[in-house]
């Protein structure tokens, strides 16, 4: 036979449990025990659902401000960049959506995306040196204006910004006009494409000559080796873009250290007053901002916006 008296010890201490959970449930007892804990346990509650509901209203708000945008930008942007043809640079892995996105709000104002550029990491993995080093002087030839004092960086921002924008090419003139120089520019900006994007520098899309760029850039830390690398050679690119008689836009997200609009704003003396900046390209707001900051570029006049201290929320309205 089992002996009953193995299993009475669990039975009670089990009784005794369910007991003590009732009496401290609720009542003086509870009361007494934990003090004003229940009351700080019940404010703590009451803030996490103001805080959700707040959270709720707030995703509510964006969404409707998106559809809003997409129902009404159409028509608003309409024309406002008829005849630009935009090539979009991304640089430091910008993420992909804010791309296309760009892009879209840059079809609606009537603009061609003459192409869609991703810098790749061999443009500055400090591994490849040697690599871009020897292929610096293979690329050379091919680049007009060149006086053999570029560094490799300045080589390859040369030869994507006459790849991406040949030069005495007028996109507005009568085909006509063009006389031989300018078919051997235009051939002469097809082979420094090939040559880039062969050598695995560049990846994307090139369907023609573009008269504006837009430059991407995905999240930097400037602390990080690689990133410190990229930053530098961005504000090379950036430099010699804007050398360029070219509308002429850089956005990145928001402000972090080592991003690119912060370098660009930071050169007071050449980028700043020739280039355009956008922040927050996350949002919808900011897309459509890229849009009408290219369209002030176009008109002559230069801009920077998104949060912050100096900066607008967004360009006037074209006239």
């Amino acid at each position: 036979m089992h002996d009953r008296r193995g299993w009475v010890v669990p039975v009670v201490v089990a009784m005794f449990a369910v007991a003590i959970g009732l009496v401290l449930g609720s009542g003086p007892l509870r009361t007494a025990l934990i003090g004003s804990m229940g009351a700080q346990v019940d404010s703590l509650e009451d803030q996490v659902a103001d805080a959700e509901l707040a959270s709720s209203q707030a995703q509510g708000e964006n969404d409707y401000g998106a559809q809003w945008l997409d129902a009404t930008v159409p028509t608003q942007l309409a024309g406002t960049l008829q005849g630009g043809a935009v090539a979009v640079v991304s640089v430091d892995g910008a993420d992909p959506d804010d791309i296309s996105s760009i892009e879209t709000r840059l079809t609606q104002a009537g603009a061609t995306v003459a192409s869609s550029v991703t810098v790749e990491s061999l443009w500055t993995d400090p591994n490849q040196s040697a690599f871009r080093a020897a292929l610096a002087p293979q690329l050379a030839p091919s680049i007009s204006g060149l006086d053999g004092t570029e560094t490799v960086d300045e080589v390859f921002a040369q030869a994507l910004a006459q790849a991406l924008v040949p030069e005495q090419v007028d996109p507005t003139a009568d085909a006509a006009a063009q006389d031989g120089s300018g078919a051997a520019e235009a051939d002469r900006s097809q082979i420094l494409w090939t040559l880039l994007e062969d050598s695995g520098l560049v990846s994307g899309t090139r369907d023609g000559d573009a008269n504006a760029v837009v430059l991407v850039a995905g999240a930097s830390d400037a602390s990080d080796e690689v990133a410190g690398l990229e930053a530098t050679e961005n504000i090379t690119l950036a430099t010699v873009l804007a050398q360029q008689e070219i509308a002429f836009v850089v956005a990145n997200g928001p402000d972090a250290d080592g991003d690119l609009v912060s370098a660009v704003l930071a050169d007071t003396e050449v980028l700043a007053p020739r280039v355009s900046t956008v922040t927050w390209i996350q949002t919808p707001y900011s897309q459509v901002t890229v849009a009408l900051a290219l369209r002030e570029q176009f008109d002559g006049w230069v801009g920077h916006y998104g949060p912050g201290e100096g900066r607008e929320a967004a360009p006037p309205p074209p006239e």
